[in-house]
């Protein structure tokens, strides 16, 4: 059942997706190039739509023709909350949305998760976990927005993180969430060859917040279905390079009296581009790095020790702190 969901909303990417091409085209729903862009003519949207729907039928079938299972709960979690945010960033890619009142509604989206009981417990009273969680899951989602600005960037980080992740649920007996979890990442890799190395439609700002999302719940997922303990940092190590992008672009355009939200071509993977020569180099080693990051973060949560833990997640926080010290001095191009 598990592989069945992947392999069919791979399948069902792959022949959707062009018709999605021309559907965009159709409708106006396209985004034009810009100087904070790479991209130099017109491109579809409505990748995220796509990869929505067909992870979704592929889910539906895998669990009703596959063996019998239970439908956890936390799979409805997962795709109704993806749903709420996939609306706000269709409206958004078409009409444009104010800052306040995008994050709102991915408030909106993060209380369908949080109101399933998807609070993992931090040992403070639940209203500060709430709350806690909720800023966590907004940040995410805004991590993997601005993340969203390389051809397979998201596309490609996604399903490596959703994967892990699936292999997490199933080993707890969560196989409704890991088929979930599995469909999704399938239909992510069924519209890459349209995304990368060339891209013939974007995942828009629909596509790059309902996976935002879907990271941020699976994660959660992982935390509740964890026993308490160390092994809880597992998810977060899997999450760990948004999570850098977004900390390294805060403190960077700080540092250079930028706009925070602004949009621009100053992401760590903007000047590991310069240093490598090549975006598709570029995306390629961060894929390879958010497959690493998967890994470590499987292998904390199985391991449940405070020094493995400690060990592991020290390690990487070395790294990403000194990559992100040298990727500092590259410079990038100013604004007019």
């Amino acid at each position: 059942m598990l592989v069945a969901a992947f392999v069919v909303a791979a399948l069902l990417a792959l022949a959707a997706v062009p018709l999605t091409v021309k559907l965009a085209w159709a409708t106006g729903y396209l985004d034009h190039p810009e100087a904070r862009k790479l991209h130099t003519s017109a491109t579809a949207l409505l990748g995220g739509p796509a990869v929505f729907l067909c992870g979704l039928a592929a889910w539906i079938l895998a669990m009703r023709l596959g063996p019998h299972a239970p439908m956890d709960a936390g799979a409805y979690d997962l795709l109704f909350g993806a749903a709420v945010a996939l609306a706000i960033g269709l409206w958004d890619d078409r009409f444009g949305m104010r800052p306040s009142v995008k994050m709102l509604g991915q408030a909106v989206a993060a209380s369908t998760l949080l109101a399933g009981g998807a609070v993992p417990d931090l040992g403070l009273p639940l209203g500060i976990d709430a709350a806690i969680t909720m800023v966590a899951l907004i940040a995410l989602m805004n991590a993997v927005n601005f993340l969203d600005n390389m051809n397979g960037m998201v596309s490609g980080l996604t399903p490596i993180a959703l994967a892990g992740f699936a292999w997490a649920s199933a080993s707890r007996g969560a196989t409704g969430v890991a088929a979930a979890e599995l469909a999704l990442a399938g239909a992510c890799a069924g519209f890459m060859p349209y995304n990368f190395p060339r891209a013939r439609i974007f995942l828009g700002d629909a596509g790059s917040l309902f996976l935002g999302y879907c990271l941020g719940a699976a994660a959660l997922l992982a935390m509740r279905g964890a026993p308490p303990g160390w092994g809880q940092a597992g998810p977060v190590l899997v999450l760990a390079y948004p999570a850098f992008d977004l900390v390294f672009v805060v403190i960077t355009r700080i540092r250079d009296g930028s706009p925070v939200y602004r949009g621009g071509k100053d992401h760590a993977n903007h000047r590991l581009a310069t240093l490598l020569g090549s975006p598709v180099l570029t995306v390629l080693a961060v894929w390879l790095a958010g497959a690493a990051l998967a890994a470590s973060g499987l292998f904390v949560m199985g391991q449940d020790r405070p020094a493995t833990t400690l060990a592991v997640a020290g390690a990487w926080t070395a790294a990403l702190a000194l990559a992100g010290v040298r990727l500092a001095a590259v410079p990038v191009p100013r604004p007019a």
